[in-house]
């Protein structure tokens, strides 16, 4: 009688260590591709909102969409970001995407689902507040240049940005319209937190001979805001080293200009033309490079 043969002891361990030199070899292949897909994703939703933008301006007498319309004002206190009666940037678009997913980056540890957060207390809100979308909106990953072509101001009375119209930007297909960006790091490790914010600050806003660019005025973001250049690469770090834009795929920013073409960039390529000092100390020496402002 013929009898059937088992695999030995050998034979069985041998199978396992191909199979696991196999998956050694293709994971890291699979989360390339997956990193990939999600890359591709988050580049389409800067498309779309750099269209969505370009059908807004030409709805609205060529202005630019406002980062904010109305924060709120009490004396001479103002807070940007902190709910009604304001409208940002990203909900005013909506009409044109009507899809708030756009605003968020696929690698984003925050998820749609935990961005309801009402912006004093942190608390989740209903889908009845008044402030459910506007928590959204304001944590989107797609932050606004919003120094040149929407600045912020503010007095006694009311509190807002101004957009610039569409025939002050001299050369759209290289003036930044949106880019990346993140809510908070933690100071020890780095990492992103929060989700994003829906302004980034401008590496610069004086030219070489320490004059205003157009449309900055002296205010208080002029004189206090900007990047926090990180130069020793150790802790404590800031969430504006990069003004608060944040390279989340292949240390590349991903970007929308006023013409509504978007790519992707390096820090280099961001910083071009400007020589980045804290709390703008810094100037844009080269408008031909300088992709923020309106040169």
């Amino acid at each position: 009688m013929k009898r059937n043969r088992a695999f030995t002891l050998i034979e069985l361990l041998v199978v396992i260590a191909i199979i696991a030199i196999l998956a050694a070899i293709l994971f890291p292949v699979f989360a390339q591709a997956k990193t990939a897909a999600k890359s591709t994703v988050w580049m389409n939703s800067f498309k779309q909102t750099g269209l969505a933008n370009s059908i807004y301006t030409t709805d609205y007498d060529d202005m630019m969409v406002p980062a904010d319309t109305d924060a709120k004002v009490g004396g001479y206190y103002y807070c940007f970001g902190c709910g009604r009666p304001d409208y940002i940037w990203f909900e005013l678009l909506q009409p044109y995407m009507k899809n708030y997913e756009l605003s968020v980056c696929p690698i984003d540890e925050l998820r749609m689902d935990g961005r309801h957060l009402d912006p004093f207390t942190n608390a989740p809100l209903p889908p009845t507040h008044q402030n459910y979308w506007y928590a959204v909106a304001s944590r989107s990953n797609v932050g606004i240049n919003f120094t040149f072509l929407t600045p912020w101001f503010a007095n006694a009375q009311k509190a807002g940005s101004a957009p610039v119209s569409m025939t002050m930007v001299a050369k759209p297909s290289n003036t930044l319209f949106a880019i990346d960006t993140i809510w908070d790091r933690n100071t020890q490790s780095g990492k992103p937190i929060g989700g994003g914010n829906w302004v980034v600050e401008a590496p610069c806003v004086k030219d070489q001979n320490g004059t205003f660019l157009v449309p900055v005025n002296e205010s208080e973001w002029a004189r206090y805001g900007g990047w926090v250049p990180n130069n020793s690469g150790n802790p404590p770090y800031s969430w504006l080293e990069f003004g608060g834009a944040w390279p989340f795929f292949t240390k590349r920013f991903r970007i929308t200009m006023v013409d509504s073409s978007s790519r992707t960039i390096s820090i280099g390529q961001l910083t071009a033309g400007c020589d980045v000092r804290s709390a703008h100390q810094g100037a844009a020496y080269d408008g031909d490079k300088y992709i923020w402002d309106l040169r």
